[in-house]
């Protein structure tokens, strides 16, 4: 029996030309077929269950997948709405596999704000390591903190020039595995998408709440 992560780690987000896969990255040995094959005793079975999620989550299969980084978004951004507002939406607008192929004045147009205050929101995103841009219109979140998994569709050469069209799951580790390895991934975000990567603090500054003051007791 075996159970091999699927994905396409070949091909680079926003890419249309597959490379020869890379295992220089702390992701490489864990998609290798020998840390997925488990070889039972004779006379015994097993039952393989798909990983939980939330079935038809409005429509679709939706995959949340760490309710540590919507605290940890709530803390840090409660000073700053607008990138709180900003970074909900992207999350609730990606697709499979993390990606959001919308422009920025069409989310300022949908959130009712100025463009130059989306502008500003997702370049601190990208400056945290939680997004970026693998060409232009389309902004892909970091898979380490949330991710929208499921089946995409996605166009196979075959003989020739023809193609055809597969369904393949994306899977984070494959997904991590892929991004880690790409020269062309902003470092920020690689480094949000290593092993042990923690979030940052906020700022002492931010921290800070003034307490009412108290009247004395008469």
């Amino acid at each position: 029996m075996s159970a091999q992560p699927q994905g396409n780690p070949s091909r680079s987000p926003g890419r249309s030309s597959p490379r020869a896969p890379s295992t220089n990255s702390p992701y490489g040995g864990a998609l290798g077929p020998k840390k997925n094959l488990f070889e039972l005793p004779p006379g015994h079975t097993a039952q393989v269950r798909p990983p939980v999620i939330a079935g038809d989550f409005i429509g679709k299969y939706f995959a949340q997948d760490s309710l540590e980084f919507l605290r940890w978004a709530a803390k840090y951004f409660r000073n700053d709405n607008v990138t709180l507002c900003t970074l909900l939406f992207l999350m609730g607008s990606q697709e499979v596999g993390g990606t959001v192929d919308i422009r920025q004045d069409a989310i300022a147009q949908e959130l009712e704000m100025d463009p130059a205050q989306v502008s500003k929101a997702i370049a601190k995103l990208k400056r945290l390591g939680l997004a970026f841009s693998p060409k232009r219109g389309t902004i892909q979140l970091q898979p380490a903190v949330t991710l929208r998994g499921g089946y995409k569709i996605i166009n196979k050469p075959v003989r020739g020039s023809a193609q055809k069209q597969i369904k393949v799951q994306v899977e984070q580790l494959s997904l991590l595995h892929e991004l880690v390895c790409d020269q062309g991934v902003p470092e920020e975000f690689r480094h949000m998408a290593l092993p042990g990567a923690s979030l940052p603090e906020p700022s002492p500054k931010a921290r800070k709440r003034k307490l009412p003051q108290q009247k004395p007791e008469t």
